[in-house]
């Protein structure tokens, strides 16, 4: 999840108190999917929300076939609402998911007091659309291989061959020595059926510890032996 500041000048700080039922992505499989929002403040929130493409830099110039019931909703302090994100059934891809993102604009209330920075919250969850599929997500975090390129020094290349989208998590290089040789990669999302080159500088791996971000948010921890001679699977057993 991705936030960001829209900031009132002033000196003290009225904060909005959004709560997405203890989300930080989400799945959806079917034509319609419910997102509730709760208020944990003491005054009334105001939410705007909507929906954009992912990837925009890929070329989705298209309208996006999906909706959401309320763009604009406001919520009594410790009350519940729904939103539900709707798609009309056809224009996303059949074979592997997409990739969305769900944004909230989390208004505070006016200020009452002097003095008083307001300051409203932007919430950008992942969304990913996802079709019915004949393999599970457990088999793409398995699928997930490593290449070494023999000619480049610290360079591999991360090979995702499933209709997942693959998030991975402090990617940790450890060298023949077996400590660690470089800085951990923060993050790494692997779009379907790609490959995409991770440069480590100044180190040779001899094997990888990683992490993969399961539906519900959580992190599995994963771990790859490198050769230079074949795709290198990770496993959990590591």
């Amino acid at each position: 999840m991705i936030i960001g500041l829209v900031l009132a000048w002033q000196s003290e700080v009225a904060l909005a108190d959004l709560s997405f039922d203890g989300k930080n992505r989400f799945i959806m499989t079917g034509q319609r999917m419910a997102v509730t929002l709760v208020n944990e403040g003491k005054t009334d929130a105001l939410a705007v929300v909507s929906l954009n493409w992912g990837e925009p830099e890929s070329g989705q110039s298209q309208p996006l076939p999906m909706a959401v019931s309320k763009p604009l909703l406001q919520i009594s302090p410790g009350k519940r609402a729904v939103v539900e994100v709707f798609y009309q059934g056809a224009g996303l891809p059949t074979d592997r998911e997409t990739y969305l993102l769900l944004n909230v604009l989390d208004v505070p209330p006016a200020a009452k007091t002097p003095h008083t920075m307001s300051v409203a919250l932007w919430h950008h969850f992942k969304l990913f659309y996802r079709p019915t599929l004949e393999n599970t997500l457990d088999e793409a975090m398995a699928g997930l291989s490593w290449a070494v390129q023999k000619e480049s020094e610290g360079r591999l290349i991360a090979d995702n061959p499933s209709p997942y989208y693959l998030t991975l998590s402090d990617i940790e290089a450890i060298g023949p020595n077996g400590q660690p040789c470089s800085q951990p990669i923060e993050h790494l999302m692997l779009s379907p059926f790609s490959t995409q080159p991770v440069v480590i500088p100044m180190c040779q791996p001899a094997s990888l510890r990683y992490q993969i971000v399961s539906d519900a948010g959580n992190l599995r921890s994963y771990g790859a032996k490198l050769s230079a001679d074949k795709k290198n699977h990770g496993s959990t057993q590591f």
